[in-house]
């Protein structure tokens, strides 16, 4: 399955519940022409949280989702054989790879259980963990000693951000995907002050989401672009075809209809 290219990196619970990350990343993917991979104990945790009251839920939004036949998410089929691949391979785990969790943890935690479905597919798993949650550098050397790989498995979505986008136009591409998960509807007038102060917004809500280097490279690649009225075109346009934030906009009308005093 690892080697099928319509498949692309997994994501931790994290990413796929902020709005920020999850606009971020469903829009990288659909610019690359995938849709963005759900991992099994991803979707468990994403859909396990109930509410107190009859309140409609992030849970509620999920399951309504994936029942759409045109989501901009893609759920692996688990079979036994995948399974027990994610076993064997939590087996090598070190507390070392995971050090806010117990030994006696460590084969039944949610962390664990990502990182090696993601491992089992022989797909790449990026997390908006740091080292001391999820220390990546120490289960890349598991994986390289115990699963023969010579390459970096598990990184962080910000250095993987940067890996994608590195220069010239391609960074200038990662500014317009960012632009677009803010940007008005193209028939809607967008200044270039305006788009700078959402930006701005955009990239404080990164910082805080663990994306420090990508929201510093925003805002020079925005000082750097060539043509910014026509990035914000550009984006506006993505903005409108995208489905992935078309399901954004349906997620928030569905909140906004079941909260209408939120």
């Amino acid at each position: 399955m690892g080697n099928d290219p319509a498949i692309g990196p997994g994501f931790d619970t994290c990413t796929l519940t902020r709005p920020t990350q999850r606009r971020l990343v469903t829009c990288w993917m659909e610019d690359a022409g995938i849709h963005t991979l759900m991992l099994p104990q991803v979707w468990r945790e994403l859909t396990s949280a109930h509410p107190a009251s009859s309140q409609f839920s992030a849970a509620q939004a999920w399951h309504r989702i994936r029942k759409m036949p045109d989501a901009p998410f893609r759920w692996v089929k688990w079979t036994d054989d995948l399974e027990l691949a994610a076993e064997e391979i939590r087996e090598h785990f070190t507390q070392a790879c995971f050090p806010g969790i117990a030994a006696d943890q460590m084969h039944s935690h949610g962390d664990a259980a990502i990182v090696s479905q993601a491992l089992a597919m022989g797909t790449d798993i990026l997390v908006t963990s740091d080292v001391s949650t999820i220390d990546h550098y120490e289960i890349n050397t598991v994986a390289e000693k115990a699963l023969g790989r010579n390459a970096g498995f598990v990184s962080t979505l910000d250095d993987a951000l940067q890996s994608a986008f590195p220069s010239g136009e391609a960074a200038e591409r990662m500014l317009i995907i960012a632009l677009a998960t803010i940007a008005p509807k193209l028939d809607e007038a967008w200044t270039l002050d305006q788009a700078y102060n959402d930006l701005n917004d955009l990239r404080k809500a990164m910082h805080g989401a663990g994306l420090a280097k990508t929201q510093l490279r925003l805002k020079t690649r925005w000082e750097q672009c060539r043509d910014l009225e026509s990035a914000l075109k550009e984006a506006q346009g993505m903005s409108d075809a995208s489905t992935a934030l078309r399901f954004e906009r349906i997620r928030t009308r569905w909140h906004r209809e079941n909260h209408p005093s939120s």
